[in-house]
């Protein structure tokens, strides 16, 4: 509970640097470079947490999880949202968008920043507008960038289900992407990179049966399938 309360803080701390950078970025696009940390900072913390940065520091996360929640209708995500293909889609065409700008800024600074100021632009008007009628936090389930970290940490800090699982269900329920550790109470580990390590499902656990663990020391686990790299 205590962790969950530096949580909730570290969000309100982060969550006006989306308005922030979209907003102001246009004024002063060096505000662009924010952007440029974070990436360095979610792509360290993913080799040895996964998708940690994307349920703790995140700040569009934060944003979503904190204010857009409270107008959002948070209906249940749709199946598409998961689908591997229709990830792979986004990933590209935000990647390609980024890549071409950054060729055509010539490396000017200030070009470079406006183009992470664009591309953060974008994500948040998707994001809201996904987020507004479904979970507030829908975004995530297809951002290139929580994909990404995702992939790299696939294997750590992962989230353990214990023996005297009930399968009861609440734990999807409070998941911000709708993912279901019940589901693989006989595995007894969530082989999934959509997991963001946020916790909720730990502290609302009735039978308290779910942790986190580090990588694991063994390497003879099976090979992911597509399925459950994308969700369980």
């Amino acid at each position: 509970m205590k962790e969950q309360k530096h949580r909730k803080y570290f969000q309100l701390v982060l969550a006006p640097l989306v308005p922030l950078v979209v907003i102001g970025g246009y004024f002063w696009p060096y505000l662009g470079y924010i952007g440029v940390v974070m990436l360095l900072f979610m792509l360290t913390l993913a080799l040895f947490r996964g998708r940690y940065y994307c349920g703790w520091y995140c700040a569009m996360g934060s944003f979503h999880e904190r204010i857009l929640s409270l107008i959002s209708c948070k209906k249940k995500m749709l199946p598409v949202f998961k689908a591997q293909w229709f990830r792979w889609i986004v990933f590209i065409l935000m990647m390609g968008l980024l890549a071409t700008r950054l060729i055509l800024s010539g490396g000017d600074p200030r070009k470079i920043g406006a183009t992470f100021v664009m591309m953060w632009s974008i994500a948040t008007g998707l994001a809201i507008g996904i987020g507004l009628v479904w979970k507030p936090r829908s975004w995530c389930s297809i951002c290139p960038m929580g994909m990404f970290q995702g992939l790299i940490g696939l294997r750590a800090y992962r989230l353990q289900v214990g023996e005297g699982c009930r399968e009861c269900g609440l734990c999807e329920k409070v998941c911000p992407i709708e993912t279901n550790p019940g589901s693989m109470r006989e595995l007894g580990i969530i082989k999934s990179a959509d997991c963001l390590r946020c916790g909720n499902c730990v502290v609302n656990c009735p039978a308290k049966v779910l942790s986190f663990t580090a990588r694991p020391a063994s390497t003879s686990e099976e090979p992911l399938s597509d399925k459950e790299k994308g969700d369980c």
